[in-house]
């Protein structure tokens, strides 16, 4: 009869060629070591979190241009960001229409009007959007199933990802009998009839899809004459950079032309730039980062103390200062790794969070993981190199 085969130790399947000493000398504290895992968690997972919220605070702010089709873009040279887009002549967009590159001119008519809960009665600025439906400036599928309805004057599109505070219109359009809501806004009746998908920005709490001819009917001062942007697609074969350039030259300096990549960039840039969010962000990183790399230095520092007399009966026997360095920084490695695993599990369930109640579109990526790793590793390397400091002025025979 065979003999059952002997079960292999967990330890040998991490380090089959041996338990390092660095290893030994890290698990031997318990204590120490889970202080020291605990502290680079919490470094990697705020660091992971706050590059994945960047990441998903720029991917938010330009949701609404994502959805826009266009290849060149005409705006006001006043134009900020989509919440404060300023107004020009639609007869430049016009003008512009006869290129001969360019195949489909469309206007945006942008503003936000007090848009009333249909259950509590409460009013609250909201995002319109508004268009001519026979064009298709949007990309949308939901949008473009449903906007030949906005020819209807008064009928409106609802973003279902809009802030509650708006009402539950899902819910309200599933149980009333004719698919229609009704509610006000600016103070004039509005009927809801469908509902898409755009998401909630710096700039919005919520997103209403209208007719052109809706919007200058309820929307006080508004003009036909003056649009918000004025979108153009390109033949096939036309370079948008090209185009772009002839146009700006030949348009007045009443309107300012850009690729659709560069208006998408100045979206990015305004709310990097000109508010506090890219700094605030930017700052909870290095403060991550600074708290993780003290704990690791405060830890491996107390252990190269501890193991100083240990070190100088090996140093007086002949080993060189490059082996215990090399012995720290080893620990430093592993103490990365052990720390960066949970910190990665960790900022995975607040991105699960960050998605589902508060509807930012935060996903671990491979470059945002890749970085933040290399912070890790940084971080206790540094760490691990002040702490040999000590040992590399230790003389054996002042210890001894």
């Amino acid at each position: 009869m065979n003999a059952r085969p002997s079960r292999r130790p967990l330890r040998e399947w991490i380090f089959p060629l041996g338990i390092p000493l660095s290893w030994r000398q890290l698990v031997q504290e318990k204590k120490r070591f889970a202080a020291a895992v605990a502290g680079i968690t919490f470094a990697v997972m705020m660091m992971l979190f706050q590059i994945g919220l960047q990441s998903a605070l720029f991917t938010q702010v330009v949701a609404p241009i994502r959805q826009m089709r266009a290849d060149v873009v005409l705006l006001s040279p006043q134009f900020e960001y989509l919440g404060s887009s300023h107004e020009f002549p639609a007869q430049l967009l016009y003008s512009a229409q006869g290129d001969e590159a360019v195949d489909s001119a469309m206007a945006l008519y942008l503003g936000s009007l007090p848009f009333k809960n249909p259950v509590t009665g409460r009013a609250r600025d909201i995002f319109i959007l508004a268009f001519n439906p026979t064009e298709k400036p949007f990309t949308n599928p939901a949008i473009l199933a449903r906007q030949d309805i906005l020819n209807r004057e008064g009928v409106v599109l609802f973003d279902r990802l809009s802030r509650p505070d708006y009402g539950d219109i899902s819910q309200l359009l599933a149980a009333s009998g004719d698919g229609s809501v009704k509610s006000e806004v600016a103070d004039r009746q509005v009927q809801i009839q469908g509902l898409f998908e755009m998401g909630v920005t710096f700039a919005a709490d919520g997103n209403l899809l209208m007719g052109r001819d809706t919007y200058l009917h309820i929307s006080p001062g508004a003009r036909a004459d003056q649009i918000s942007l004025g979108l153009l697609t390109l033949k096939p074969g036309a370079d948008p950079a090209t185009v772009a350039a002839k146009l700006d030259k030949r348009l007045p300096d009443g309107v300012s032309v850009l690729t659709y990549d560069q208006f998408l960039e100045k979206e990015k840039r305004y709310w990097a730039d000109r508010t506090p969010i890219g700094f605030v962000i930017t700052a909870s990183m290095i403060v991550s980062l600074i708290v993780g790399a003290v704990i690791v230095y405060q830890i491996l520092y107390t252990d190269v103390t501890d193991h100083l007399p240990e070190y100088a009966t090996l140093k007086s026997i002949g080993f060189t200062d490059g082996y215990f360095i090399g012995l720290v920084l080893q620990e430093s490695v592993i103490l990365s790794v052990c720390g960066f695993l949970p910190g990665l599990g960790l900022a995975a369930i607040l991105y699960w969070l960050t998605r589902t109640y508060a509807h930012m579109p935060a996903y671990l990526t491979l470059a945002n993981v890749s970085i933040v790793f290399g912070m890790t590793l940084f971080m206790c390397l540094l760490a691990g190199g002040l702490a040999t400091r000590k040992l590399r002025q230790a003389n054996p025979a002042d210890i001894f």
